[in-house]
């Protein structure tokens, strides 16, 4: 039986181009801004849609990455 692959596994879905995680980081980013500073926030909004283009243009895991580093911010001693 032969059946068509339809979607990769290795394939992330975008919406308009970037992951759900930039657009959840720039949502929450500008959106936090936005009762103080109106105009601003949305400025802000499309900067960080811009940058997040260009990032996720070159690697598509950046912000995955950048989240992970964060998270796992220690000592680079161990002791046993």
């Amino acid at each position: 039986m032969k059946i068509n692959n339809i979607r990769e596994i290795t394939k992330k879905e975008k919406i308009r181009g970037l992951s759900r995680t930039a657009w959840v980081v720039s949502m929450l980013i500008s959106g936090a801004l936005y009762p103080h500073i109106v105009f601003w926030s949305f400025l802000l909004f499309v900067v960080l849609l811009g940058f997040f283009y260009v990032v996720e243009f070159f690697d598509d895991d950046i912000i995955e990455i950048i989240i992970n580093r964060l998270k796992f911010r220690g000592k680079n001693e161990y002791f046993s």
